[in-house]
This record gives C-alpha cells, sequence and structure tokens, in this order.
C-alpha cells in the first residue's frame, strides 16, 4: 500500500471530493470604491472601505460583521412592514422574484388574508406543488398589480 493511498483510506469519500478553496485575493481599495456609484460613496464609507480592505481593522471584523448583519435586518425588517401595509384584502398580486418556492414566481392571484408575517394569496390556477392554490408568502415576494 503506498503511503498517498494510506492517508486517502483513512480520509472520508467527501473530503477527499472538496477541493481546497483558494484565499480570495484582496481589493485594493480603488477597486472597491470604482464599483459602487460615486454619488453613493461617501468620503465616510470610502475610508471606511479602504480602512476595511487593507486590514487595518481586522481585530474588529467579528464586531463589524455582527454590527452590519444587525442593521441589514432591521432595513429589511422596516422594508418588510412597508411592502405589508402597501397589499390590502383583495388586492390583485404577482409573485416575484424573490420569492421561494422558485416555482411560484410568476403567478398571480387575489390577497386573501394575512398570517403572522405573511401573505396570504389564492393563486388563479394550481401552479406546481399548490394542490390547493392558496399559498403564503413575504410581503417582499409580492408585487401589488391592482390595489383592489
Amino acid at each position: 500500500m503506498s503511503a498517498s493511498h494510506s492517508t486517502l483510506s483513512g480520509m472520508s469519500r467527501k473530503r477527499r471530493s472538496r477541493p481546497v478553496p483558494a484565499p480570495a485575493p484582496a481589493l485594493a481599495p480603488e477597486s472597491v470604491s470604482a464599483s459602487a456609484p460615486e454619488s453613493a460613496l461617501t468620503p465616510d464609507v470610502a475610508s471606511m472601505v479602504g480602512l476595511i480592505t487593507a486590514g487595518a481593522v481586522d481585530a474588529h471584523l467579528p464586531l463589524l460583521t455582527r454590527t452590519i448583519q444587525q442593521r441589514h435586518r432591521q432595513v429589511r425588517e422596516k422594508d418588510a412592514q412597508r411592502a405589508m401595509a402597501a397589499v390590502l384584502l383583495g388586492a390583485r398580486v404577482r409573485i416575484n422574484r424573490t420569492a421561494v418556492p422558485q416555482y411560484l414566481r410568476g403567478t398571480t392571484g387575489t390577497v386573501t388574508g394575512f398570517t403572522g408575517r405573511k401573505v396570504e394569496i389564492l393563486l388563479d390556477r394550481s401552479h406546481g406543488r399548490c394542490g390547493s392554490c392558496l399559498v403564503r408568502v413575504g410581503p417582499l415576494s409580492v408585487d401589488v398589480l391592482d390595489p383592489g
């Protein structure tokens, strides 16, 4: 038995089949700022991106990550509340491209109610695995066609 075969035999098949990803190349601050619209990138944001890209705040990345994730959740929650307020009972809607499962995307129906943070929609016709044609999706996955 060769040395390489003995090494592989002690390793699971899953582990052997996965290549080790190469580390992502560091981006220069200029390339990061060039990809964003100039009007959206304030000097404060540009300097913050530069510090992160240069590795000057590596010790604080876990805190920055948690803070950004928390803020992102807050913004999405506000967006969802606004979207929920715009959807009225009886409104004609189309399920947009953000909906999961994907087979619902593009289907139309009528809003029949609300369950927690979801919009209940009676689809115009049976689609995919939907037997009853009554589905629940998040308010951000709904485009209002006719307010009703």
